[in-house]
């Protein structure tokens, strides 16, 4: 029943996040509601989004803050499902960087498909307040949807690398109604409520959303993409209008027209947005350490092929995608993912990118 207790939480409360990835996690928990097991391997499979990494000061004395996955406000429930970003973790990371006189600036280093809407408001206030005491850049790389795009739009400048995509204005809820489910398996739940509170409950997923249930929701979910919208006019500078005409109504775009819409500064990798600040960050050093494997006869591992990729300038999604799919390319399919070797074939290629890389 934990799964059940998840998924009604998952139903009370909105949403800024791609619908793509909502669903995942709504399949993910649904699965698991059913009964359903999955390894951590196959969790991560299913889900892919990485573990937030720490913050993180450059020699420069550039602060690097990951913006990375899911975005909860203390990410209790969303930890386990796929990781992701705290904005109470990333707050109190963000104030330990206004604070260090040895930080001159500021990066959020923005990857996420966004998330829930609790904690993210008041996040973007703070970035959005701060303006002035130190460069602040948001660097998309490569994905800042909904919620992230919220807290992008709140630095000096936003950045995106050529690959990248961002926006996804806008907010909505779920309701899954699972009463049938309930009922083949043999549950037949009974709400008791107290006399006075005849809305108590009255999105629990364990019933049909009446009418009125829908209407509440959805006043919800409106006033919580006017604060969104509102907020990316004040971070951006142009008037809410603006916001909702010219910046998609829950579309993504593209690095060049996110620019040509004034949704976004720059199109920049994130090597340069450190450059600019003389923060010197060499593209070969992943490329560099695969070719001293290969002449040590050593493999490099599939996590170490995607470093390559990311530092040739592929998007991160596209750089997972590419080596996943080249799996079917490993010798032996038996052993462990790191310890497999490559065939001649995916060697031979593979050394020939890298040398094109330079």
């Amino acid at each position: 029943m934990q799964y059940l207790r998840i998924l009604a939480a998952f139903a009370g409360q909105p949403w800024a996040m791609q619908p793509e990835k909502l669903e995942a996690i709504s399949a993910f928990l649904m699965f698991k509601a059913r009964g359903g097991s999955l390894s951590p391997e196959e969790v991560q499979a299913r889900i892919s989004d990485r573990r937030a990494a720490d913050a993180v000061k450059s020699p420069g004395g550039v602060a690097v803050l990951p913006v990375q996955g899911v975005i909860s406000q203390r990410m209790g429930m969303m930890q386990d499902i796929s990781g992701g970003t705290s904005t109470d973790m990333l707050s109190q990371q963000f104030d330990a960087a206004l604070a260090d006189d040895t930080v001159k600036a500021i990066v959020f280093a923005h990857d996420s498909p966004g998330g829930g809407t609790y904690g993210v408001d008041e996040l973007a206030t703070k970035i959005r307040n701060a303006r002035g005491v130190k460069p602040i850049v948001a660097q998309v790389d490569s994905l800042s949807a909904s919620a992230s795009y919220y807290l992008a739009s709140q630095a000096d400048e936003i950045v995106v690398t050529p690959g990248g995509e961002a926006g996804s204005i806008g907010v909505y809820s779920v309701h899954e109604d699972i009463s049938q489910m309930l009922e083949r398996e043999g549950v037949k739940p009974t709400l008791i409520k107290a006399q006075n509170g005849i809305y108590k409950a009255e999105t629990a997923n364990i019933q049909p959303l009446s009418a009125e249930a829908h209407d509440y929701l959805q006043q919800r979910v409106n006033l919580a993409e006017e604060a969104f919208i509102k907020a990316v006019a004040d971070g951006r500078k142009v008037t809410q209008t603006q916001v909702r005409d010219n910046f998609g109504k829950g579309r993504m775009f593209g690095a060049q027209e996110l620019v040509k819409r004034g949704m976004a500064d720059r199109i920049g990798t994130i090597q340069d947005t450190l450059q600019r600040f003389g923060v010197s960050a060499p593209r070969l050093g992943a490329s560099a350490n695969a070719r001293r494997m290969f002449a040590a006869g050593e493999n490099p591992s599939l996590s170490q092929i995607e470093e390559v990729l990311r530092e040739a300038g592929f998007p991160n999604a596209l750089a997972t995608a590419f080596v996943s799919r080249g799996k079917g390319a490993l010798r032996s399919e038996s052993e462990p993912e790191e310890t497999r070797t490559l065939s001649p074939d995916a060697k031979a290629s593979l050394l020939n990118f890298m040398a094109r890389l330079g």
